[in-house]
């Protein structure tokens, strides 16, 4: 399985995502996580100058219906910049001719990632987007078909369904995504968070391993009822639980602000008049943050996930298969992540997203020593003695530490 999954990972990420390994003795640029930008450059404000922008913030991706004209616009600006964008098109809904020469104008373009079909479908439309899926890849087999999935706190109602892991299984088995997306934004105004947020990472994650399909997960960046202003701490808390969980993408909902509507959406990155919001700098220096970690973010498979009490729903506590017998200073995620050369790094994440933490993380038995590895940012190492590491983690801040095993040790 999980040979399977990664040569199936290295084939979407570099022919659908245009993201390759450095070659040795090359001057390529290193391998990136994708980095998704929802909602956005309106139509009416597409230049060089605005997809310059949108790189220079650390997005790979981008997302947005144009029309043909206008994605044609932006597909060669994306590629002067070296982002990658997945294009939306009325015509993709109509299997035949017009699907075909729509598919047909976008499929050999170099900044091409993919074809959007939907978001946030209800399971009544799984079978329609499965047609259309199959009439795409009929035409470029190349480029994957994009849908996003509903959060876990969608009613039944949206869902087409009783439960959320039926509607999740429903859409894997009629749908089969190359890549599962799903939004999730679990901070709330007053500093609240959703206590199912987890649970539906645990759910997406089983979902992820038993159909071998990586996910795509987002974090939130527009404010809107009943959604604060972003801080730093509420980025790194949805993003490092995402890729705790073994994301292999992340995006922002949204880059440019949608206009105000019922929701009241304002101050994204880019503001409805096109000037940039104080999130645009926090985004910037997050995704640097990110992409110092690229290389264990896309090549290591979460093998499990732990979390310290109390639990949240539907969660899995430090247990004997843990590298951490005891954890104290703050509510913790580990997450242990394996290379394919079985190297073993555990990722720890500050739950919370208020307060910065020093923990304290006593090995187990089988664990031989730690090493410092990548600090994401935010984090600092303060030692390790006794058999106990000391780190530092601002609020919602993650640190890799690098697992050493003697040869003899076996993990339970």
């Amino acid at each position: 399985m999980m040979k399977h999954f990664l040569a199936m990972l290295l084939v979407l990420l570099v022919a659908a995502c245009g993201l390759a390994a450095p070659v040795a003795g090359s001057n390529e640029s290193p391998v990136r996580v994708p980095i998704l930008g929802w909602h956005s450059i309106p139509e009416g404000e597409l230049s060089l100058e605005r997809l310059r922008e949108l790189a220079d913030m650390g997005l790979t991706h981008s997302l947005m219906h144009y029309s043909p004209a206008g994605n044609a616009r932006a597909l060669d600006w994306a590629a002067q910049v070296g982002v990658k964008l997945f294009v939306g098109d009325g015509r993709f809904g109509q299997p035949g001719e017009q699907l075909e020469e729509a598919v047909r104008a976008y499929r050999d373009h170099p900044a091409l990632a993919g074809y959007l079909l939907r978001d946030e479908p209800s399971v009544a439309d799984f079978a329609s987007l499965a047609a259309a899926r199959d009439a795409l890849a009929a035409v470029d087999p190349a480029h994957w078909s994009y849908v996003n999935l509903l959060p876990t706190y969608a009613s039944s109602k949206q869902l087409g369904c009783a439960t959320y892991p039926e509607h999740l299984r429903r859409f894997m088995v009629q749908f089969r995504p190359e890549v599962l997306s799903f939004d999730h934004y679990p901070i709330l105004e007053k500093n609240r968070l959703r206590k199912d947020f987890f649970q539906n990472l645990e759910w997406i994650r089983q979902a992820s391993l038993e159909f071998d399909t990586p996910f795509w997960a987002f974090a939130l960046t527009c404010p809107h009822k009943p959604y604060p202003t972003p801080t730093l701490g509420h980025v790194r808390l949805q993003s490092w639980s995402n890729f705790a969980y073994g994301a292999k993408g992340l995006q922002y909902f949204t880059y440019w602000t949608p206009k105000p509507g019922t929701w009241d959406f304002h101050d994204a990155p880019i503001r409805l008049d096109g000037t940039m919001s104080p999130t645009w700098e926090l985004l910037k220096a997050f995704n640097q943050e990110v992409q110092a970690c690229a290389e264990i973010i896309l090549n290591s498979r979460a093998v499990a996930v732990y979390h310290t009490k109390p639990l949240p729903a539907g969660t899995r506590g430090l247990d004997a298969s843990c590298p951490f017998a005891r954890i104290k200073g703050g509510e913790t995620l580990v997450a242990l992540h394996e290379l394919p050369d079985g190297k073993r790094y555990a990722l720890v994440v500050n739950r919370s997203f208020t307060k910065k933490v020093t923990l304290r993380l006593a090995l187990q038995d089988w664990v031989g020593n730690v090493g410092w590895t990548r600090r994401a940012g935010g984090a600092q190492f303060l030692g390790f003695a006794d058999r106990q590491v000391t780190l530092r983690l601002e609020p919602g801040a993650a640190a890799f530490l690098r697992l050493d095993l003697p040869r003899s040790a076996k993990m339970p």
